[in-house]
């Protein structure tokens, strides 16, 4: 197939996101097994496909659709549509478009192919008659297992609201055990609000935005990697990460949660204190046990095998 990948035009790929990383590892999965993949992503970003970089040709940022449009190869297949608003979803091609919802807020869009990555999320859209989903995947050959395990507990995400960071904060007082938060400040507003507190705690620490090696030093050796998300999450892939490196993971039971963490409902709290009693004891679950879980479901190849269907459903007028 010719397939087309568009997506955000936010940081290059693979990018510390959940989005960059599954467009990412799906279009190289993709080439390597023979097709002709084009991506659309920001200028340095890395793909076994061929980058079609945003920026050309006047390019602005709040118009990926125009761009697009008007420097599509000849002769696709099929076009897939990882943006936040879904811009090419919406515009009902000729071309077959598959349009994954990445984010809460496009939940209810009207596409004609619509893809959801949890099965909980698809069935809380209006569109659960019509719609598919895909879990996401990752490359797990990239993720270091460990079962040497370190005191301390791990919240890795945005500081942002509706991640949890303020729940996770407070579980690290609550329970005395040493805590690092760990990624972008996405919301200033926040970060000024929880800055003292992290301050006056001497067992919490905030180590910034991390990447390559030392994201993968901080996951596989964390006794726990938190997870008090407020919000109804389309996915989770930290926490597929986590346990990918054989880290147990503690999470509250909201959105695509359910979908992660379906064949391991011991790690699901109902609130704080729940969480609070999980995390001061040691994982009923073994780290060789994790890698398996995640072998067996998050994988890229898995990915792509079912995004391959998807694409040729969506070729057959998405019956």
């Amino acid at each position: 197939m010719r397939i087309v990948q568009v997506a955000p035009a936010v940081m290059p790929l693979p990018g510390s996101g959940g989005i960059e990383r599954v467009v990412y590892n799906l279009s190289d999965e993709l080439v390597r097994r023979g097709h002709e993949v084009y991506v659309y992503a920001p200028a340095d970003s890395k793909s076994k496909g061929i980058i079609i970089p945003y920026g050309q040709r006047g390019f602005n940022k709040k118009n990926i659709k125009d761009f697009v449009l008007q420097t599509l190869p000849e002769d696709i297949d099929v076009i897939h549509d990882h943006t936040n608003q879904l811009v090419i979803g919406r515009e009902h091609l000729d071309i077959p478009t598959i349009s994954t919802i990445h984010t809460e807020s496009r939940l209810n869009i009207s596409v004609k192919c619509p893809v959801y990555v949890s099965k909980t999320k698809l069935l809380q859209s209006t569109n659960k008659y019509k719609g598919a989903y895909v879990h996401n995947g990752i490359d797990l050959e990239s993720y270091t297992f460990s079962e040497i395990k370190e005191d301390y507990l791990l919240f890795l995400g945005r500081i942002d609201k509706g991640k949890g960071v303020e729940d996770a904060i407070k579980l690290g007082e609550q329970t005395g055990i040493r805590t690092i938060i760990a990624g972008p400040v996405f919301s200033a507003k926040l970060f000024k609000e929880i800055h003292p507190q992290i301050e006056k705690l001497s067992n919490i620490t905030y180590v910034g935005e991390v990447h390559g090696e030392k994201k993968q030093t901080l996951l596989r050796r964390a006794k726990w990697l938190v997870f008090p998300n407020e919000e109804q999450e389309q996915f989770g892939l930290v926490l597929v990460e986590a346990m990918a490196c054989g880290t147990p993971v503690a999470a509250y039971g909201r959105g695509g949660v359910l979908d992660v963490l379906e064949g391991l409902p011991m790690f699901i709290c109902d609130d704080l204190d729940h969480m609070g009693k999980l995390v001061s004891g040691d994982s009923s679950i073994k780290p060789q046990d994790l890698r398996k879980y995640v072998a067996k479901r998050f994988t890229k190849e898995r990915m792509t095998d079912r995004y391959l269907e998807l694409y040729q459903r969506a070729i057959d007028g998405w019956k």
